[in-house]
């Protein structure tokens, strides 16, 4: 069998619910047992390895269930571990007769304690125990290996406990495992995966090209053989390659960066400690001390110094011999330039980390300045070390022709339980790799490539125009290949930018499209509150991998409300009204477009705008009541003015009369604007 399916599922755990996840085989029905797995102390139920280990039970015919639980005390742990147990055993789909606990790191030690729990109640509980690197004791404290080992102890005689551990595991001390082991009275199976960390993963520590200081060979470090042209050739490019990556070990560029990220490390010390892109810049910090520490710089400018130079070659092909680097030197150099390459490619990871964590914290404004400068300084480091990576690259391979060369007319064999890679890209991770292979592809062109640069070279390209002779100045790095010339037709170029302005060819655009409209259909079929919160969790996790931050964030809030709506629903209340409205305000949040939703803005909001409502309703009337105390005192000013100057002429009547009354009804104004902000509160 190797086809399962695997659905999430809610554990009930108190007063909330625990995240689950249960895989179990796609053709099988009558399954009876079961394996119950869960994470350690600081991931959760995705965790590669319970993953991996789960979907291979569920295709060999078992049911694994793993689940999530953030709780750090073990007690807790215990209690959410018989929870998921009991929920386990209620399931009416399986018939499961046998169930088996585990779990990694902490995970493992709650599955102990419960196991031991379960075979004091019944015998058959539980029918055994993985324990995946069961954390024996803190990194670097090996007293405290007796209380945490105190479970697996008293487990019974008749369960089996399987360990999977690393042997380079910090937290447990192979010697006192095999000590607890011993007085076990379960019985015991033990895995050791060699070179393991307790993350399960291979450690390069042990590695003999990882060390800081690689023990220099005990020989000669040059030797005498026959010089030929081939042999110039290949010193030759191996010295311009090696002159390369010192320029870049020593320019002056990389070692400001250097004393710029000290003295950021050094400010953000005290206020800046407990942040995500201090503990990013520190890797970082960590990787450029530990290249110092490895002189790599020292052992190239050796192997400049061994060389011969550009005279002595000529000579030398005269001669018919020559001194050249030893077998052990160069392989020795060999290690070195594969200690150093490894380093390099942990270190462009490690930039990179630290500045998608320092993006994350531009929104922050009164640290906009320092990000802006942490940034570029990740930035700029990031681009010298993936020089540095690939001169070591090219460098290592003329190394390797040299020694082949080398070893071939004077054996003296240094390695004996190591070879040397034939390829660096084989040799890094799939990000160092794909770094190195796409920057050879420039680095190093093909000879029809430099055919055509020096056809270009010769022939300086001029266009006529207007009766004028310019030149087109070429570029000065790599050789591009231009596709469009001139007199080539653009009509092909235009209609496809015409296509893309139409959005004719934009298939990321309708899948989105598309995805909407099939969750506005899910939501109105829905007839619960329970069906529209699965609709719901199920977009808010396709908004989230689409990053549409906005329409996530809606989505969450109508998720807080629909849960508070399903609980009124659960106690048997009539909410097909609330349902409808509903329905509308999770339509309009995926596509957030012209007003907000009454229901939809918060209460601080709400009451803000009703507050300016009020304040401008109070001013709109004071401007009222006003206006009708100037329109009386116009009047009233009228009259007197006729009844008193009769003797004037109209215009002088008609200006002394415009103007008092302006006059008074501007004093009046300002009167009245006085009392109407006076009563605002303004």
């Amino acid at each position: 069998m190797d086809k399962f399916d695997e659905d999430t599922v809610k554990v009930p755990f108190g007063t909330k619910n625990l995240d689950a996840a249960l895989c179990y085989p796609a053709s099988v029905k009558d399954v009876h047992t079961a394996v119950i797995l869960t994470h350690g102390a600081g991931g959760d139920m995705n965790f590669k390895h319970l993953v991996s280990l789960a979907r291979a039970l569920a295709s060999d015919g078992f049911v694994c269930l793993r689940f999530t639980c953030k709780g750090l005390n073990l007690s807790y742990r215990v209690k959410a571990y018989r929870a998921v147990w009991d929920y386990l055993k209620s399931l009416q789909r399986f018939t499961i007769k046998h169930i088996y606990v585990g779990g990694r790191s902490m995970g493992s030690r709650a599955a102990a304690a419960l196991a031991r729990q379960l075979s004091d109640e019944s015998e058959c509980a539980v029918q055994g125990v993985i324990c995946l690197s069961f954390p024996l004791h803190p990194p670097a404290q090996t007293h405290g290996h007796q209380q945490r080992s105190e479970d697996l102890r008293g487990l019974p005689e008749h369960m089996p406990v399987l360990f999977v551990s690393g042997t380079e595991d910090n937290m447990c001390d192979r010697v006192l495992f095999e000590g607890m082991v011993k007085e076990m009275k379960a019985q015991v199976e033990v895995f050791w995966l060699k070179g393991g960390s307790h993350g399960l993963t291979k450690s390069m520590a042990g590695e003999l090209w990882n060390r800081v200081n690689i023990p220099f060979p005990s020989a000669v470090s040059s030797v005498r053989v026959h010089f030929s042209s081939t042999t110039d050739t290949n010193v030759r490019i191996l010295l311009l390659e090696n002159e390369k990556v010192l320029k870049l070990l020593r320019c002056e560029i990389l070692q400001t960066e250097i004393r710029v990220l000290y003295e950021l490390l050094y400010i953000l010390n005290n206020s800046y400690r407990g942040n995500k892109t201090y503990k990013g810049l520190k890797q970082v910090e960590q990787c450029i001390n530990r290249l110092k520490s490895m002189r790599l710089d020292a052992a190239l400018q050796e192997l400049t110094e061994l060389c011969p130079n550009r005279i002595q070659r000529g000579l030398s092909i005269k001669a018919g011999e020559c001194d050249v680097p030893s077998q052990p030197f160069l392989e020795w150099l060999c290690l070195k330039v594969l200690g150093a390459a490894q380093l390099m490619s942990c270190t462009l990871n490690r930039c990179s980390r630290a500045f998608s964590l320092t993006k994350q914290q531009m929104k922050w404004e009164e640290f906009v300045i320092l990000n802006v400068v942490i940034t570029s300084l990740l930035s700029r480091l990031w681009v010298i070390c993936r020089g540095i990576l690939v001169g070591l690259s090219t460098l290592y391979q003329q190394l390797l022709k040299l020694l082949r060369e080398v070893a071939s007319a004077q054996p003296m064999p240094f390695l004996t339980d190591f070879s040397l890679p034939a390829d660096m890209a084989h040799f890094l991770g799939p990000s160092g790799a794909f770094l190195v292979t796409k920057q050879l592809a420039h680095v190093l062109p093909t000879k029809e490539h430099k055919r055509k640069q020096r056809n270009r070279q010769k022939s300086s390209v001029k266009v006529k125009n207007q009766g004028q002779t310019k030149k087109v100045k070429e570029d000065l790095g790599v050789a591009v290949e231009r596709g469009i010339v001139l007199g080539t037709d653009l009509k092909p170029f235009l209609e496809v930018f015409r296509n893309f302005k139409e959005g004719k060819s934009i298939p990321k655009e309708t899948h989105k499209a598309d995805r909407k409209h099939k969750f506005k259909n899910q939501v109105r079929e829905a007839a619960t509150f329970t069906d529209m919160e699965t609709y719901l969790e199920e977009m808010i996790r396709w908004c989230k991998s689409q990053k549409m931050e906005k329409e996530k964030r809606l989505l969450t809030f109508l998720r807080l409300k629909c849960q508070k709506m399903k609980c009124l629903e659960a106690d048997g209340y009539n909410l097909q009204r609330k349902l409808q409205t509903f329905r509308q305000e999770a339509c309009w949040a995926l596509s957030p477009q012209g007003s907000v939703p009454r229901t939809c803005r918060l209460s601080a909001v709400m009451r803000r705008n009703a507050h300016l409502r009020k304040s401008f309703h109070s001013l709109r009337s004071h401007f009222k009541s006003s206006a009708l105390r100037a329109g009386v005192k116009k009047k009233e000013l009228k009259r007197t003015e006729l009844s008193v100057s009769g003797l004037s002429g109209s215009n002088q009547r008609n200006g002394s009369t415009y103007e008092t009354t302006s006059q008074t009804t501007d004093c009046d104004d300002h009167d009245d604007i006085d009392d109407i902000f006076a009563s605002v509160g303004l």
